[in-house]
């Protein structure tokens, strides 16, 4: 079965944006569940880059929304 494009909220989606870094911008190289919910705002109002990066910023903007973060932050890398 193939890997769906967005992240969803399966186990390897949400590993991939604790585990994934910022690519560009203001808060390059910082793990995406770490930028701030003011940064996803703005980028959720400019509209989501394409692709799977798009996707996932959009679930992590959901998942702060709605409070929904606090959790995973303990799985977070050191």
């Amino acid at each position: 079965m193939a890997e769906p494009v967005s992240p969803g909220l399966s186990q390897a989606g949400l590993l991939r944006i604790i585990q994934t870094p910022m690519p560009y911008g203001k808060y390059r190289g910082q793990p995406l569940l770490r930028l701030p919910l003011a940064y996803l705002c703005w980028m959720e109002r400019q509209g989501w880059p394409e692709g799977p990066l798009g996707a996932e910023l959009a679930l992590v903007y959901e998942l702060k929304h709605n409070g929904l973060d606090q959790p995973l932050y303990r799985l977070l890398p050191k």
